[in-house]
């Protein structure tokens, strides 16, 4: 059974057990706004490892099973290699809701290009809501300042200069995405992010390419086989760059985008943040092992 996350965001959390964290954003309402973490907490989600993923309003999941306030889905936008139908977890079931009986993948559709954009319904008694980059809703009229779209909930609008219609690229599309990532810097690292509440590496650049209707796989051990081969002189701003143990030759662990000149943008790690990084003389120099390009 195919669900919709009716949420501005949810975990995909790696156990359906009981952990404070948990049971703290059970109790928020994130209906209409992020969640609500210290940043303790957050790091909570990587010390623990509590989190595996993170999914965006209107994001498609299948059900397998709801076991007590959690439902067993894969995510089929989020590719796994362990698991063909998309990547596994649990999800806060009330977090989800019935796909909307006239939505379809075959209809155009936005991303969100700005780090928030506000939805308002047709239906004035519904709460407007503020969501993340990178989510996806279907348009349904392309209207003069606005977009009607179809959510989870009904029918609601978006402004365009908030979105972006996925289907060609547009010639900008590298520096429209180096906009977008320089928009988060100093964004606290959050481990499984994809939102605007926070990232993780891979999940940073996930996002930013699923706003141009690119979808890499979610984490980067997979990331790193896609894209087109280049090495790191052919490297131009766009391409991602690829991190490994052991100076270069073992598992990959990083990922960050390339902006020229040397330097990257990438959420670097549990406890840091959004940043820009020159990569000569840090271990990143001595780590990096992979080029891959998209556009």
């Amino acid at each position: 059974m195919k669900n919709m996350v009716n949420t501005t965001t949810t975990f995909l959390w790696s156990k359906n057990e009981n952990h404070p964290i948990q049971e703290k954003l059970l109790a928020q309402n994130r209906k209409e706004n992020f969640y609500v973490l210290s940043d303790e907490e957050a790091l909570k989600l990587y010390e623990d490892r509590l989190v595996d993923s993170e999914l965006l309003y209107g994001d498609v999941v299948e059900v397998l099973e709801i076991v007590g306030e959690y439902a067993r889905v894969t995510v089929p936008k989020q590719a796994y290699k362990n698991d063909s139908s998309g990547y596994p977890g649990w999800v806060i079931a009330k977090d989800l809701i019935a796909i909307p009986a006239d939505w379809s993948e075959t209809l155009k559709q936005l991303a969100v290009s700005q780090p928030t954009a506000k939805i308002s319904f047709i239906d004035e008694t519904k709460i407007s809501l503020v969501v993340s980059i990178g989510t996806i809703l279907a348009v349904l009229e392309d209207m003069s300042e606005q977009y009607k779209v179809l959510t989870p909930e009904g029918i609601g609008f978006i402004a365009k200069r908030d979105a972006r219609i996925i289907g060609d690229l547009p010639e900008d599309a590298v520096e429209q995405m180096i906009d977008n990532a320089k928009s988060f810097l100093d964004l606290r690292y959050v481990w499984a992010g994809t939102s605007a509440a926070g990232f993780d590496c891979s999940g940073f650049v996930y996002t930013l390419f699923r706003t141009f209707g690119i979808w890499l796989s979610r984490d980067a051990q997979e990331q790193v086989f896609e894209g087109e081969v280049h090495t790191y002189n052919e490297a131009i701003p766009g391409d991602l760059l690829f991190f490994a143990y052991q100076e270069g030759n073992g598992a990959v662990h990083h990922v960050g985008l390339y902006l020229g000149n040397d330097q990257m943008i990438h959420s670097q790690t549990p406890g840091s943040k959004v940043m820009i990084t020159k990569l000569e003389g840090t271990n990143y120099q001595k780590e990096l092992c992979a080029v891959r390009r998209f556009f």
